[in-house]
C-alpha cells in the first residue's frame, strides 16, 4: 500500500498495532514526502536499505504457519534471511564458478547434472548441521540447569533457550545459498547484467530450488517431516506454485511425504567464503578487476622501477592486483601475469576490454538489469537475497528513487543502493 501511495502521491494511513483489525492509533502521512526522504537519505549516506515487507510475507512459506508461531516479524542482520522470533539463520554457500568445465573457454559449460547431486547433498548437509545445532542448545540447557543459581534466576535463561529448542524442532529451516555468481558468468562467456545472464542465473537459482526441495522431501521420507508440517496450510503459497508449475511430481511427492524443512533457502553477501574460494561474492558482479598497490622501494634493492616520490623523499613503485578469476583467464588465454601486472592504465584495459569482465564489474553493470536478475532469481529463493546496488558517485537522487522503486517492481525482496564515495 505505502509503495503505491507514494508512487501515486496519495495519502497513506498508518496504524499501530500494524496488524490490528481495530488500530489504537491511526495517523495520515504524506506517503511521497516520506518516500523523498528515503531515497534523499540512501543517495547522501547509504542508508536506509528497504524491504518489501508486503512482498516477503506473501511468499514466505514459513508465514503459512503463522498461527504456530512462524510469522516473519523481521530479518538478520544483512537481511537474507526474513525470521520469525526465536528461529535461526543456518547458512550453507555452494561455489557456482566451480561447476563450469573448461572455465573462460570456447568449450566452457554448466555441469548441471553435478550441480543438482551437490544441491540435493548440501541440503541433506544442512539438515545434519540441525541436528549439531540441537546438540548444543540442549548442551546449554543441561549447563544452566546445572548452574547454583536459584530457579527464579534461571528463568528467563532457561525460557529463551527452551523457545529455540522447540523453534529449530518445529521448522527445522535451512538457508542453502551460493557464491560466485559474477565469476560462473564470466567464466562462461556471458555477461553479468545482458539477458543471455538473467536468463541463465535464473534456469541456475530453479535448480536449485527444486533440487534442494527434491532433497527436503527425500529427508522427509527417510528421517519425518518438519514437526508442523501440513500440505493444506501451504496450498495457496506463491513460491512452491511456482515449483508445481515446473515439476508438478515433485509437489505431488511434498503433498504425499511432507518436507523435512520450513524454508530452504537464501542468498548471503558470503563475503568472508569468497574470500576463501577466491570468487566473487554471492549474486554480485565481479566488484573490481584489477586495482592498485604501492611498494616502498628499499634504496639497496636492484632492478626497481620508480613510479613517484612522495613528500619524504621514499620512493615507490606501482603494482596491478587482479580479481583472482581474472588472473586465471590471463593464465588460459597465453598472457604473461608480470607482463601484464607492469602495464600501465591504456595498457591494461585494452585487454580487460577482451576479457568476459569487461563491462561486467560492479561499476558498469546497468543497474536496471542488476535489478531484473536480482528480481528474477528471487523467485526461486524461498527467503530472501542480500545485495547492494552499486552506482557511481555523480549519480542523481532521482535514479536512486528508480532503483528502489525497480526493486519493487521486479518483486525484490529487499534493496541497498550504494553511492561511490
Amino acid at each position: 500500500g505505502f509503495m503505491k501511495a507514494a508512487l501515486a502521491g496519495e495519502p497513506y494511513k498508518q496504524q499501530f498495532p500494524v496488524g490490528a483489525e481495530n488500530p489504537t492509533y491511526t495517523k495520515e502521512v504524506d506517503a511521497t514526502a516520506i518516500w523523498k526522504k528515503i531515497v534523499h537519505n540512501a543517495w547522501a549516506s547509504a542508508e536506509p536499505g528497504i524491504l518489501f515487507w508486503d512482498t516477503i510475507t506473501r511468499e514466505s512459506v514459513p508465514d503459512c504457519y503463522s498461527d504456530l508461531g512462524f510469522k516473519t516479524v523481521s530479518t538478520n542482520p544483512c537481511g537474507e534471511i526474513p525470521l520469525c522470533p526465536y528461529d535461526s539463520c543456518r547458512l550453507l554457500a555452494i561455489n557456482l564458478f566451480s561447476y563450469v568445465e573448461n572455465p573462460f573457454t570456447k568449450e566452457a559449460f554448466f555441469d548441471f547434472e553435478k550441480f543438482k547431486a551437490h544441491a540435493q547433498m548440501a541440503q541433506r548437509m544442512a539438515d545434519d548441521i540441525i541436528d549439531l545445532e540441537l546438540e548444543k542448545v540442549d548442551a546449554i540447557m543441561a549447563k544452566i540447569e546445572a548452574d547454583p543459581e536459584t530457579e527464579e534466576t534461571k528463568r528467563t535463561e532457561k525460557n529463551l533457550w527452551e523457545k529455540i529448542r522447540e523453534k529449530c524442532i518445529q521448522g527445522r529451516r535451512t538457508g542453502i545459498g551460493i557464491t560466485g555468481e559474477g565469476d560462473m558468468l564470466a567464466a562462461l562467456g556471458i555477461r553479468y547484467g545482458s539477458e543471455d545472464s538473467i536468463a541463465f542465473s535464473e534456469e541456475v537459482h530453479k535448480t536449485l530450488a527444486i533440487e534442494t526441495y527434491r532433497s527436503s522431501m527425500e529427508l522427509a521420507k527417510e528421517r519425518g517431516t518438519f514437526t508442523i508440517f501440513d500440505a493444506e496450510k501451504e496450498k495457496d503459497n506463491p513460491f512452491l506454485l511456482r515449483i508445481k508449475e515446473n515439476d508438478a511430481q515433485l509437489w505431488e511427492d511434498i503433498q504425499t511425504h511432507g518436507r523435512r524443512n520450513i524454508a530452504l533457502l537464501t542468498i548471503a553477501p558470503t563475503g568472508t567464503t569468497s574470500l576463501m574460494t577466491q570468487t566473487s561474492s554471492g549474486i554480485e558482479p565481479v566488484f573490481v578487476v584489477s586495482y592498485k598497490r604501492r611498494k616502498k622501494i628499499n634504496p639497496n634493492d636492484k632492478n626497481t622501477r620508480t613510479d613517484f616520490v612522495d613528500d619524504l623523499g621514499d620512493h615507490w613503485q606501482e603494482f596491478h592486483v587482479f580479481h583472482h578469476q581474472f588472473t586465471n583467464w590471463l593464465t588460459i588465454n597465453g598472457y604473461d601475469l608480470d607482463e601484464v601486472a607492469q602495464l600501465d592504465e591504456a595498457g591494461l584495459n585494452e585487454i580487460i576490454a577482451k576479457s568476459p569482465y569487461h563491462g561486467a564489474t560492479a561499476r558498469d553493470v546497468d543497474w536496471v538489469n542488476k535489478v531484473n536478475l536480482q528480481g528474477k532469481v528471487q523467485q526461486w529463493v524461498d527467503h530472501s537475497i542480500s545485495v547492494t546496488v552499486n552506482v557511481p558517485e555523480d549519480i542523481a537522487e532521482e535514479k536512486v528513487g528508480e532503483i528502489y522503486r525497480t526493486g519493487w517492481e521486479s518483486g525484490c525482496k529487499g534493496i541497498t543502493v550504494y553511492r561511490e564515495g
